[in-house]
């Protein structure tokens, strides 16, 4: 009962008590070495399929920045572009959302989205706006909201806008009624000092209808409804981590203490990163010196997979640009031209070529039942 319970705690499915006394908060010990560490690819994956996105004047993919797979299609977020490209399961394009300008159903920025009953939310910071398509990218409404952004995720009938310090009112989350647009409530309280600080992560992760969040250099798991309640501290051990109450420095503050790192290598773990939860497995990804590490727990194993993932021959294409996991799947991209320097190339890929656009690997995920 004692080692169900702790799992259960460091897995955030427990609801731990709200106390202020960090000490009694559950804490996930992640064990890193001063040297690198490689995950070998088959303690994670069973198989891999490669999906080749087809490649035409009408689907030209500039950069990858969040994948999520609906109904069969594969919809991926291009910033660089401003666009979402839609792909059938076997790659073939079949269309985008390419709507920039200033007119109805139109946006000026394109930050962040997702998709739930076929109904696909979009943040446009720049205009500070929601607005809202059907799955074949047929607008249907905006709503306004009060602060810029840059992550969007939702519960139940809830919005929620993660505002990455660029709130004036000092709130890093606003929550909206996502069918209504009505504006709800506001929570997470920083410092002015941080005030227009933005930091490239992924702050929301769902589980059970809750949402979870973290934040640069707080090695701490939160769950987001009306408030902050911290449910989980991060151990890495001290050598790797920053002074506790480094996450309140401003920027120029930390970049000061930062430049005492003369070799990249040494520097403390900052940033934890693409959180994710489910009755399986916890997993978040964060960078050690130069290094990806992920970190990926079965429920019902002890110990857990800590380092950054080395291809194989099974695996080839194997990489650490991590864009998107599920409950079965590990998804990657790699660029054409890592195929054309294969010994042995997939039958699927035998035809891409050295400027086409990158491959989507889906990687089944190894689920313990022991």
């Amino acid at each position: 009962m004692k080692v169900f319970y702790f799992i259960i705690c460091i897995l955030i499915f427990y609801q731990c008590k709200n106390t202020q006394n960090i000490q009694e908060y559950p804490t996930l010990n992640v064990a890193v070495e001063g040297d690198f560490q490689g995950i070998p690819t088959d303690s994670l994956f069973s198989s891999v399929t490669y999906i080749p996105l087809e490649t035409s004047k009408h689907s030209l993919l500039a950069s990858m920045n969040k994948v999520q797979i609906h109904d069969s299609t594969i919809y991926i977020l291009d910033k660089k572009q401003e666009i979402i490209f839609a792909f059938d399961s076997d790659g073939k394009y079949k269309n985008k959302l390419d709507k920039h300008g200033r007119g109805r159903g139109e946006y000026l920025s394109l930050d962040d989205f997702f998709i739930t009953d076929s109904i696909i939310y979009i943040l446009a910071s720049d205009q500070q706006k929601i607005s809202v398509y059907n799955s074949n990218f047929e607008f249907n409404f905006d709503f306004p909201i009060a602060t810029h952004g840059t992550s969007i995720t939702f519960s139940n009938d809830s919005l929620f806008i993660f505002t990455n310090y660029c709130s004036t009112e000092l709130k890093n989350f606003y929550i909206y009624n996502r069918f209504t647009g009505e504006y709800l409530d506001k929570f997470g309280d920083f410092p002015q000092k941080q005030l227009g600080v933005a930091y490239k992560q992924t702050t929301f992760a769902k589980y059970r209808n809750s949402v979870y969040c973290f934040f640069p250099y707080d090695y701490s798991i939160y769950k987001c409804h009306g408030k902050l309640e911290k449910v989980c501290n991060i151990n890495f051990g001290k050598s790797y981590m920053y002074p506790s109450d480094f996450k309140n420095y401003s920027d120029e503050e930390r970049t000061n203490y930062i430049t005492r790192y003369a070799d990249p290598l040494q520097q403390p773990i900052g940033r934890i990163n693409n959180l994710f939860i489910c009755d399986n497995f916890l997993f978040f990804t964060f960078v050690k010196g130069i290094f990806p590490y992920i970190y990926f727990k079965h429920t019902k194993q002890e110990v857990a997979h800590v380092g950054s993932i080395i291809h194989s021959h099974q695996f080839p294409l194997i990489n650490n640009d991590f864009v998107y996991i599920d409950e079965n799947t590990y998804i990657c991209f790699c660029q054409a031209e890592s195929i054309l320097s294969l010994e042995e190339i997939p039958r699927n890929l035998q035809s891409v070529k050295i400027d086409d656009n990158p491959i989507l690997g889906l990687y089944k995920l190894i689920i313990s039942t022991n």
